[in-house]
């Protein structure tokens, strides 16, 4: 901040300069509609280029198979085995190991051409060798023939084996809409057993993360419930590959932040090495799923409440709709449900909502409703909710909705807001949307949930956080409402989340599956509640109470927590990169990210840490003043005439004069403490 003295004639202006506006918008620049790759801001210096140059010498060579197995010496399965794997980037081969391998002591079967030689020494197939112990490199020939490079990595952390009963990996990962069942092995870094047995389901997860990933992410829903690795039992599980993520650790340092900061549900997660018939497929984040469950979202069950009243099961019964003219349409003020005749006599909760973007809800939700002002919402839990069910809490949802648009904060009914949600959970919901620029945030996997009023406390409550992996600057895009609040996820110093519209708005309309137009609300929810002071107040709180702290530990210090959590996977994501090339510059980055592709694992680590350290200094500033009491320059609690007198005498330059809070004296919010402000502060002084 400067400070600058003006003339005491000036004085006279004072009584005519208004307070600022709790937020100021950056300026606009061109909006465009959201979809991931659509929406992308191409920024100068963007390129995406190809491996190019590099002669592909040795990728045929007179090996058809090869094949390293015996990985995990302290577990009899079949299971334990990889393939090598060629690099195209690099025009050589890899053996990727987990951490249980003994290099000294395993198993290679290959079929060639001749006898394979490593460093000039005969590997007999199907033999035990400890050849793969003594180097890292090795030079491979097939009789005379020369083949290139092998090149052995092993990791650090816990692994997983796969092994599919029907197509494969592969055929999954070329069509989202095929299942795999088989069985599966889970380890510990120490080789000790998590889990082993049979899966019920191996199937596609996501949307965006699906279909712009090599790399491909899953859901996997095991027989029973299950412990794993200390997370706690359930039977659905996803396995996040984080493909566009080149530090891998934008989900993974979301999670200790929401813990950090108290978020009530936060999944957790664990980094594992995921094999699947007998190919290696990198670094992946084995993660709970969101979903109502007793060590998951532990709030009342309602629809195991109502398959106990029905004879069948919920999902056989005929879905319907009101206010529009499909189940696949987005409209306002429609909801759609499922014909379920028997309904417990509490319907009062539990819910587990999502917000949904309006070109997906008609597809993605089977029970849900969008508010009167276009607010998508699915009914995850119950995923299959009755016509009652959905009818109460689209009904609280919107007097909720009603209550934060009117001008005092209370709807028709005279119900305040605050009666409808727990305001802290909202407010620390926001804040991680808005410190990690979230492209995401209000747009879909949004969550919130309400208990049964007999077991809760009536309200909305909002958690947890899920879907990182486009934020703190992956992503290159704008978000702007009706009112003009403009944000940028690839600037470290503006408003992002708070500048979200309803998803739907563009320009007064969206375009419908029906093809008609039709106007939404151009304002978020945090955007409206934005504007409220007494909210920005909590929100600064929140802030600096939470999260600045947390933030502070994760990029500052001699051993930074980010780099701690790098270290943590660094040999398992080294591995990963030779095998899916996700980091290595500009050169290799996917398209959006080459602002965050570092030449190595840990220069991508670190610009996820410097951007973190820049957003965090610009909130620290934005929403100091929040934190003190206006004028309270002497710091103690109250304005009063001593907060004058020390205002006048610093402003004369009285010697050994100091501001103990010398942001609360800057009454205009012009970044300057002049004679205004203490004019400012006389008349406050006045009034009270």
């Amino acid at each position: 901040m400067k400070f600058v003295k003006r003339n005491i004639i000036t004085v006279i202006i004072s009584f005519l300069v208004t307070l600022s506006q709790i937020y100021v918008p950056c300026s606009a620049e061109e909006h465009r509609p959201y979809d991931r790759m659509q929406d992308l801001i191409v920024l100068d210096g963007s390129t995406q280029e190809n491996s190019g140059d590099i002669s592909l010498q040795y990728q045929d060579i007179p090996v058809a198979s090869f094949t390293v197995s015996d990985l995990s010496p302290n577990i009899v399965t079949d299971l334990d085995h990889t393939d090598w794997w060629y690099s195209k980037w690099e025009d050589c081969r890899y053996v990727f190991l987990p951490v249980t391998a003994d290099r000294d002591n395993l198993t290679i079967t290959y079929s060639a051409d001749d006898i394979v030689k490593l460093n000039g020494i005969p590997v007999e197939s199907g033999e035990t060798t400890s050849l793969l112990g003594e180097a890292d490199t090795f030079h491979i020939t097939v009789g005379d023939a020369d083949c290139g490079t092998l090149k052995i990595m092993q990791s650090n952390i816990g692994c997983i084996y796969l092994s599919t009963s029907h197509g494969g990996t592969e055929k999954l990962d070329a069509n989202r809409s095929i299942t795999e069942t088989g069985t599966t092995i889970m380890l510990n870094a120490d080789g000790s057993t998590e889990y082993s047995g049979v899966y019920e389901k191996l199937s596609a997860h996501g949307n965006s993360s699906w279909d712009y990933s090599q790399k491909k992410p899953y859901n996997l829903k095991l027989p029973q419930k299950e412990n794993l690795y200390g997370m706690g039992k359930a039977k659905k599980w996803t396995l996040l590959a984080n493909y566009l993520d080149h530090s891998m650790l934008r989900n993974k340092l979301t999670e200790e932040m929401c813990k950090a900061a108290g978020m009530e549900c936060v999944m957790d997660s664990v980094f594992v090495d995921l094999y699947a018939d007998g190919s290696y497929r990198g670094t992946y984040q084995l993660y709970e799923r969101v979903q109502i469950q007793k060590n998951r979202i532990n709030i009342r069950d309602l629809e195991e409440a109502a398959e106990k009243l029905n004879s069948r099961n919920l999902d056989a019964y005929t879905q319907k709709v009101v206010g529009a003219d499909s189940a696949g349409e987005y409209k306002e003020n429609s909801y759609k449900y499922y014909d379920i005749p028997n309904d417990p006599a509490d319907i009062t909760g539990g819910y587990l909502l999502q917000f949904q973007q309006w070109n997906r809800y008609g597809h993605k939700c089977k029970s849900g409703f969008v508010t009167s002002r276009g607010q998508a919402i699915a009914v995850d839990g119950p995923e299959y909710a009755s016509k009652a069910q959905v009818e109460y809490i689209r009904s609280f949802v919107q007097d909720m909705e009603d209550a934060i648009y009117s001008d005092t904060g209370s709807n028709s009914k005279g119900i305040h807001y605050t009666e409808y949600l727990d305001v802290d959970s909202l407010v620390t919901a926001y804040l991680v949307q808005e410190i990690s620029e979230n492209i995401d945030a209000t747009y879909s996997s949004f969550y919130l949930w309400k208990d049964s009023d007999l077991t809760g406390d009536g309200k909305l409550h909002f958690s947890p956080a899920w879907d990182f992996d486009l934020a703190y600057n992956n992503f290159p895009t704008q978000r702007i409402n009706s009112e003009g609040n403009s944000g940028y996820s690839y600037k470290p110093d503006n408003l992002f989340a708070a500048c979200f519209p309803i998803h739907g708005y563009e320009d007064g309309g969206v375009t419908s599956s029906s093809g008609s137009g039709r106007p939404t609300v151009g304002i978020s929810w945090i955007g409206q509640l934005y504007k409220n002071e007494d909210f920005v107040k909590r929100v600064a709180e929140l802030y600096f109470e939470r999260f600045e702290p947390f933030l502070q530990s994760l990029t500052e210090g001699e051993n930074p927590y980010i780099t701690q959590l790098a270290e943590n996977i660094r040999n398992s994501a080294e591995m990963s990169n030779a095998r899916w090339h996700t980091y290595g510059g500009a050169n290799y980055s996917f398209a959006f990210s080459f602002a965050t592709s570092g030449v190595s694992y840990m220069d991508s680590v670190n610009k996820v840490s410097d951007y973190i350290k820049q957003r965090t200094h610009w909130l620290s500033d934005l929403w100091k003043p929040y934190t003190y009491v206006r004028g309270d320059v002497n710091g103690d609690g109250t304005l009063n005439i001593s907060d004058v007198v020390l205002l006048q005498r610093w402003l004369l330059a009285v010697p050994d004069t100091s501001l103990k809070q010398w942001q609360a004296a800057d009454l205009c919010n012009d970044e300057r403490l002049d004679v205004f402000d203490l004019c400012l502060m006389k008349r406050e002084l006045l009034y009270q």
